[in-house]
């Protein structure tokens, strides 16, 4: 196995933690081996007190490193015991490489633009914006916005946007496309390099340099490197619940539920059967109830579940 936190000090207990804390982050586990560390965790107080902490520098540790990166790496890892923790594959993205920094592993971390952005929410929060003039800007979790000269920037996540008769367009930018209004309600969702926009009310305009499109009220689309996907309609199933508390999802895969839940929910939910992981689901979860949503799921698939410390719920 590839260490990932490298020789750093510590006692046998410590170092056993983090073997685990890296196996399960790297999913290289078996239902034996998940069973296995319920019970190292139970064994002695001293055990699940080290995994936890094991997580969380796991988790805390490498956004310092992303930070010093997009400070134009002014200050240098070069400390051993530092070095040691990262490892070969932090240390790398930390001092050079920047693979770790701009696609962090399993969303763990947010990027190094993700930290420079003005507005930014953690794991779970909603936050409201008011800028100055007609646009309200509401911020669902982990996402990260940017002022621009004429709007914002989505770095990444998502945003409801509410302008009421702006004397001159709005423009939100996402992905390398910008998406245009003047009196509109619209929510963009930038994440894994495509942008998805959705018009609430109003009409907007969404345009790439291969080209544009307008959409009007309950349409929407969805853009990446690609290009322009085909605007669709929807119905009131079909739109985005998260203001009013609550997820649907209508026959989406398992795999892509769970990764959902878990831009909210503290800790991770790792999904250890991989057969199941094309499955389709349709769940309608309310966002103070996520464990209510993953009990569900576990008996509507028949999981095992192993609780770990730090929030780390293997099901398999």
């Amino acid at each position: 196995m590839r260490h990932l936190f490298g020789a750093r000090p510590g006692s046998e207990i410590d170092r056993i933690a983090r073997e685990w804390v890296q196996r399960v982050a790297l999913r290289q586990m078996t239902a034996a081996q998940a069973d296995a560390l319920r019970q190292w965790c139970q064994a002695d107080p001293r055990h699940g007190a080290a995994f936890a902490e094991a997580h969380r520098l796991w988790q805390g540790m490498a956004p310092a490193a992303a930070l010093s990166e997009a400070r134009g790496r002014e200050r240098r890892l070069s400390r051993p015991a530092r070095r040691a923790f990262l490892g070969a594959g932090l240390a790398c993205a930390a001092t050079g490489a920047g693979v770790a920094v701009v696609a962090p592993p399993f969303g763990l971390w947010p990027s190094w633009r993700e930290l420079g952005a003005d507005y930014r929410t953690a794991k779970g929060e909603q936050r409201r914006v008011v800028l100055p003039g007609a646009a309200v800007l509401d911020l669902n979790t982990r996402t990260s916005v940017a002022l621009r000269a004429a709007g914002v920037e989505l770095i990444s996540g998502e945003a409801a946007i509410s302008l009421a008769g702006a004397s001159s367009p709005f423009t939100v930018s996402a992905a390398g496309g910008r998406v245009m209004a003047r009196d509109a309600v619209f929510e963009l969702r930038h994440t894994d390099g495509s942008v998805c926009v959705t018009c609430l009310s109003g009409a907007v305009e969404v345009a790439l340099a291969s080209g544009g499109a307008t959409l009007a009220a309950a349409q929407q689309l969805v853009y990446d490197a690609a290009g322009l996907q085909p605007a669709r309609a929807l119905d009131a199933d079909d739109l985005p619940a998260w203001r009013d508390g609550f997820l649907r999802f209508r026959q989406a895969p398992l795999a892509e539920v769970l990764d959902e839940i878990n831009r909210y929910r503290s800790g991770r939910v790792i999904l250890m059967a991989q057969s199941l992981a094309a499955r389709p689901v349709s769940v309608r979860v309310e966002l103070a109830r996520l464990d209510t949503a993953i009990a569900q799921i576990r008996e509507n698939f028949q999981l095992d579940a192993t609780a770990l410390p730090g929030g780390v719920l293997l099901l398999g």
